[in-house]
């Protein structure tokens, strides 16, 4: 077997069940946390996260924009070329860091948190620790969690999910033995754990990392700007797509629903949602690892296994909507057995449900190759303008078509940029891609 194949096989088994003990990890962390903190620290620390969630869009995709850098000059084996594009990243990122980190602690440091919590619980002295201990690891995250991302260059993506999982099941031990040595409501521990254990995670990681691949090990007389403006420039280009077709298309779904329809129609959505992303998950898991494959191979070119690797990944899109089908059949009787007879799912909600999830993973099939090659152009284009027809569609014709009329909007965002971006990897596949279409 073609070694290239035998690493991607490895990383979608190794990722697939990291994936699945992940899974397990976040649903038994719920319970145990609520049973240790109370209702109101619980949601203080919901609303926490979720807060903290938004700081890792402020690498404005520098993260990616290394990645296939990295992943080039590896398939190069120019190591030193990889080392000056690590520096140079993780030199931007502390930057950011730093900068957040002022304005953040320092408003930590002055605003009234019960207030912003909404809370008479805690004091407002009670919540500034919590506060600040997330806001410094949450910046140190921003950082190290490159080191996870230098795995995924050297095509060992499943070694990233593993720090990631591993992580998380250490921080949901450290939480159980709290529950029996800690007196319960110690809020400070808790975002401690949860925020501190991830950083150590993968600094952890980096001392393998770094120990089998010295010539990778960052230093500061290795930053080159010329390199920053190629990284971030490209970095910039992520950032939009993912801000666009994935934050606003997806994000803003329940935002309409309940402006439209109510916000009962958000949970009927949702239960439908839920049960038609497990065809998202599941594909996510096998395909993820293709991009810097993909990457490998156009740095070689080893177009021919492009080409095979791409109808594998389309065969089994068609798998999925096999299996999307057979679900759609029994989804009365799940959504019956799962919430019971107080929630009705009707089943045109299913179909429409099932349209998005399909079109939104042929989609990611495409951009998949497209990422690898490092061609997105296209892709930051459709992603601009097709966002924007989306709301123009949802906001003229939301109020009358309901949930459906919302996600048939999705879908067929979704399922028109894909057509365009298979027909780039076509291009690209083929070597005729030119102009905008190979840049």
């Amino acid at each position: 077997m073609n070694e290239r194949n035998v690493i991607l096989r490895n990383n979608i088994l190794l990722s697939g069940s990291m994936k699945a003990v992940g899974l397990v990890t976040s649903f038994l962390i719920v319970p145990i946390t609520l049973d240790y903190l109370d209702k109101e620290q619980y949601g203080i620390w919901m609303t926490l996260s979720s807060v903290l969630l938004w700081f890792s869009f402020f690498d404005v995709g520098l993260g990616n924009g290394m990645r296939n850098y990295l992943a080039q000059a590896i398939a190069e084996n120019n190591f030193e070329k990889g080392r000056s594009h690590l520096t140079t990243t993780l030199v931007m990122l502390t930057a950011i860091a730093l900068l957040l980190g002022i304005v953040f602690l320092g408003a930590g440091v002055v605003m009234n948190l019960s207030k912003v919590f909404n809370t008479t619980t805690l004091t407002d002295e009670q919540l500034r620790l919590p506060f600040l201990i997330a806001i410094i690891m949450t910046l140190a995250v921003f950082i190290v969690k490159n080191v996870g991302v230098v795995y995924i260059a050297l095509q060992k993506y499943g070694v990233n999910d593993l720090i990631i999982v591993l992580s998380n099941v250490v921080a949901l031990l450290l939480i159980f033995i709290c529950t029996l040595v800690v007196p319960k409501g110690n809020l400070t521990i808790i975002v401690l754990i949860l925020t501190t254990i991830p950083v150590l995670g993968f600094v952890v990681a980096s001392i393998p990392l770094f120990r089998h691949h010295p010539e990778l090990t960052p230093r500061l007389d290795c930053f080159d700007w010329n390199y920053g403006r190629q990284i971030l420039t490209k970095g910039i280009g992520f950032f939009f797509i993912q801000i666009t077709s994935c934050l606003v298309i997806f994000g803003s779904s329940n935002l309409f629903i309940t402006q439209f329809v109510g916000p009962e129609a958000v949970t009927t959505y949702n239960i439908a949602y839920k049960f038609f992303n497990l065809l998202a998950i599941a594909y996510t898991i096998v395909i993820s690892p293709m991009w810097n494959a993909y990457t490998d191979a156009y740095v070689k070119g080893d177009y021919a296994w492009i080409r095979i690797t791409h109808k594998r990944a389309l065969t089994v899109w068609g798998i999925t909507i096999v299996g999307g089908l057979a679900m759609l059949a029994i989804s009365g009787i799940f959504y019956q057995l799962w919430v019971g007879s107080s929630i009705s799912v009707p089943f045109s909600v299913s179909i429409c449900v099932f349209a998005y999830i399909s079109f939104y993973n042929l989609n990611n099939c495409a951009t998949m190759l497209i990422n690898g090659l490092n061609k997105i152009r296209i892709q930051i284009i459709t992603s601009v303008v097709f966002t924007l027809l989306y709301i123009a569609a949802v906001s003229q014709t939301g109020r009358q078509g309901g949930i459906e009329g919302v996600v048939i909007c999705m879908a067929a965002s979704y399922a028109i940029m894909a057509a365009i971006h298979l027909y780039q990897c076509r291009l690209l596949i083929n070597k005729k891609a030119k102009g905008i279409w190979n840049q």
